[in-house]
């Protein structure tokens, strides 16, 4: 299972966490280059089980995992690896129809020290932990604002995995249990100018929020053949399986490796 999914593009690397698993990263930026950092991680049923059985198993039972997961401790120890000058400010629990998690928020003094990657959701909260597969720790956006203009530098895809087509062709019961597992997941990173736009050459931006990232696994998986077409793209040319993204039901990703967007 683990590698069919790392068949695709390193932006989709991240989905090699167990299902259920829902991430939306929002940042807030304001005039003067200050702003806001949102996390909000929610995990399903299944999920929660394979915690509570862990826990049973390290004789933990009774505890809760999320407790630990979504600590202020842990949150603060995360906001020293997200830049100079980002600091944790609150965790909210969250319940959301019966997936529980917990909305974080930092806050940054500069966006252009802030170090984020567009997975970092996923990856920082996501039970797996430090265990997560290295494909899924992308390097992060970065950022240079000045004068009322930002830059988004998003990085260069890395070549993905190749898999055996065997695993792929004529394989239903492969395509159910990729399915099961992952057609509840969601993932989003989003830029929120509150100032306002006045003008930007983002692929997706609805009033003043620009979309890098989106994807509902449950709408993506409805085309069985999606993850043989991302495995015959050219496995040293990772840009084009990020190609074979574009208008797919359920994703939304920005293909630009550079984005500019002008403040009011």
């Amino acid at each position: 299972m683990k590698r069919l999914l790392l068949a695709f593009s390193s932006t989709l690397a991240a989905l090699v966490l167990p299902g259920c698993l829902q991430s939306e990263t929002t940042i807030h930026l304001n005039k003067d280059g200050s702003g806001m950092l949102v996390e909000q991680t929610t995990l399903g049923a299944q999920m929660m089980a394979m915690m509570d059985q862990m826990a049973a198993i390290g004789g933990d039972a009774g505890k809760d995992p999320l407790a630990d997961m979504f600590s202020a401790e842990k949150a603060k120890a995360k906001a020293a690896t997200l830049g100079e000058g980002v600091t944790f400010e609150k965790s909210e629990p969250l319940d959301i129809k019966g997936n529980k998690g917990a909305r974080t928020t930092y806050r940054f003094a500069d966006i252009n020290k802030l170090k984020v990657s567009t997975s970092e959701g996923m990856t920082s909260m996501s039970p797996m932990g430090d265990q997560a597969p290295e494909g899924a720790r992308q390097k992060p956006v970065t950022f240079s604002y000045a004068a009322d203009t930002l830059t988004l530098t998003l990085p260069a895809p890395e070549k993905p995995a190749a898999v055996p087509a065997t695993e792929l062709d004529d394989n239903p019961q492969m395509e159910a249990m990729m399915k099961q597992m992952l057609g509840d997941m969601k993932m989003s990173f989003k830029l929120v100018i509150d100032s306002g736009i006045a003008g930007t050459d983002a692929t997706h931006r609805e009033a003043n929020t620009i979309t890098l990232v989106d994807m509902e696994m449950g709408k993506l998986l409805e085309n069985p053949d999606i993850i043989k077409k991302l495995n015959q793209a050219p496995k040293d040319n990772p840009a084009a399986a990020m190609e074979l993204l574009k208008g797919l039901k359920g994703v939304t990703m920005e293909t630009k490796q550079e984005v500019t967007v002008k403040l009011n």
